[in-house]
């Protein structure tokens, strides 16, 4: 506590000296920053932490130098807050939203669909921009939910598989973005991928600098991570959207999460840069739990993953594995007898939402094609044979296995157009060939197919929540709602008597149900609270599977680290160091 109540002497003694000079100093944090958001006059800190009570990420807020921040509550699995420009309310994405929320209490306010957020920003004039989804340009809106309309939709070009990150100028009519590619890998950035320059008028865009990364301007200069995840500070006119000086490294090396090209930092108008050095991505582990909750033990080693699919022998598990060091996502085996890991895929590109065949000699995972498309490939289990591309997504799109279906001659896969939204089609495992499945004005996602080959469970938020249906398969003839109060990431017990699935706190819950003849589901059951992961990106579909007898689950869940690493604020960021 002294050490705290010490840099915020520092803190406040600092930003009124005259000359400015730069300095740092840690803020401890009691869990892990996992993104986070400087107002605009640099004195307030907005991020996300996770509440042990409740297992939930939840928004905080606090004056920077504080000694504890503020919970906010009806926040839970809050992403990406932004300020206002009073400093008086917050926007964030959550529950498929885009919402705000008042720091002094209250209930927030959803403003619109944003089914995958990819971040926002809330100018000077009362309109916000924010990215919906994880690909498509981004939109704007007034701040009172009013007026919603795409924004960059004629900026968009071939190859680009995304406007994200925006962040808005001072004079609220300008803005800088994130645009690119997701088939290029970090290491190797096109000029093309990037930070770009943009107004509310949307007649042009400025490429910037070549970034993979989120943007933040403060005080005359622009924030952004080069290849090596290093802050990088570089002067910016911000009339004339214009790159005039050179770059200066303000760390050497800053958080990064791979799958959303997000880098942990954030800049306010005083000069203040705020960031953490940690890994930037949340760890995780595989472990066993019986149907009340009791561990039974844990597979393999912490790791930033997602995906956990159990083989139909019950021996193995896929999971999605993010290497830290490269900045790239691949789809691993895990041996659940003898606890070892190896990697399946070696693109250098992302391949992830790996699949089980239902005789277990195949593997369907989504890999990345060209202009940011995603693609169903296919390779044997064993690895001994070279992965097989299926199916390509319009540019742009992507599209994520779900299920074989019983002859393993087919696909399910949720479908996600860069106009937002998703849908489940399914695609020939031999040709290639794709049918719509499922496609209403809703989203629907997560579809599996049930053990006799009749069925298919899936998630859909037609209602405004998700909740968790059935309908007939080959072809869906009607539907039946299983969940009665919130539901995602159904899974079939192999019998097909039983469908689980997750209710909107994370709770797995247990549902029976008759497939003979006609459908119908008994009363749901809760079975024991999972602390998993949050979703990070738009191809973290599960977070658990089961074994086919349904007395085993394999969750993948949240690991608290033994320290947390603190942030660390920089004044005066873009003054002469001397060097």
């Amino acid at each position: 506590m002294a050490a705290l109540v010490a840099a915020t002497a520092v803190w406040l003694f600092m930003s009124r000296q005259q000359p400015a000079e730069r300095m740092q100093f840690a803020i401890p944090l009691g869990s892990d920053a996992e993104t986070l958001s400087l107002s605009a006059d640099g004195q307030m800190l907005a991020y996300v932490a996770r509440d042990d009570a409740s297992g939930q990420d939840m928004l905080y807020f606090e004056r920077v130098g504080s000694p504890m921040g503020t919970m906010l509550a009806g926040t839970e699995g809050v992403m990406y807050p932004f300020w206002s420009p009073d400093d008086t309310n917050i926007g964030f994405f959550a529950d498929g939203k885009l919402q705000k929320v008042s720091i002094s209490g209250g209930a927030p306010q959803v403003l619109r669909t944003a089914p995958h957020g990819r971040g926002g920003s809330w100018g000077s004039r009362g309109v916000i921009i924010y990215a919906p989804d994880a690909g498509g340009p981004l939109w704007r809106i007034n701040a009172d939910g009013s007026g919603a309309a795409a924004l960059t939709d004629k900026l968009y070009l071939p190859g680009e598989a995304s406007h994200r990150w925006p962040e808005f100028l001072p004079d609220g009519e300008h803005f800088l973005f994130w645009s690119g590619a997701f088939n290029i890998p970090k290491q190797t950035v096109k000029d093309e991928d990037g930070i770009y320059f943009s107004s509310l008028r949307a007649t042009e865009k400025k490429f910037l600098v070549p970034a993979e990364s989120n943007a933040a301007y403060a005080n005359g200069h622009l924030y952004y991570l080069d290849e090596r995840n290093s802050l990088i500070s570089v002067p910016f006119d911000a009339d004339k959207g214009k790159v005039a000086g050179k770059t200066r490294v303000v760390s050497g090396r800053v958080g990064y999460e791979p799958s959303v090209i997000y880098g942990a930092f954030s800049a306010g108008g005083n000069d203040t840069v705020v960031y953490s050095s940690g890994t930037g991505a949340v760890l995780s582990a595989l472990i066993w739990y019986d149907r009340s909750g009791k561990e039974l033990g844990r597979t393999g080693v912490p790791a930033v993953m997602a995906n956990p699919s159990i083989s139909p022998n019950g021996k193995y598990a896929l999971a999605d594995i993010a290497d830290l060091k490269t900045s790239n996502v691949d789809v691993w085996i895990e041996d659940l007898v003898h606890g070892t890991a190896s990697r399946f895929t070696f693109d250098p590109s992302e391949e992830a939402s790996g699949v089980w065949s239902r005789d277990g000699t195949a593997i369907a995972f989504r890999s990345m094609g060209a202009h940011g498309s995603g693609v169903v490939t296919v390779k044997k289990a064993s690895g001994l044979e070279a992965a097989r591309a299926v199916y390509s997504s319009r540019p742009e799109d992507d599209i994520m296995p779900n299920s074989w279906t019983l002859d393993d001659k087919g696909i399910l896969c949720t479908y996600q157009p860069a106009s937002g939204g998703s849908d489940l089609v399914l695609v020939d495992a031999a040709s290639g060939k794709e049918t719509p499945f499922l496609a209403t004005k809703a989203s629907e996602t997560n579809g599996v197919v049930s053990p006799d080959g009749k069925w298919v469970a899936y998630a859909s938020n037609e209602s405004g929540e998700w909740e968790i249906y059935v309908t007939t398969f080959p072809g869906a003839q009607g539907k039946w709602q299983v969940s009665p109060a919130g539901g995602t990431e159904p899974r079939w017990q192999g019998d097909g008597k039983e469908i689980f699935y997750l209710d909107r706190k994370g709770m797995l819950t247990a549902v029976p149900v008759n497939t003979s003849g006609t459908f119908s589901a008994g009363t749901p059951s809760p079975l024991f609270q999972t602390h998993g992961r949050a979703p990070i990106s738009n191809t973290d579909l599960y977070t658990y599977d089961v074994t086919k007898d349904g007395k085993r689950f394999l969750v993948n869940c949240y690991v608290k680290p033994e320290r947390f690493q603190p942030l660390t604020v920089v004044l005066h960021a873009s003054a002469d160091t001397g060097n």
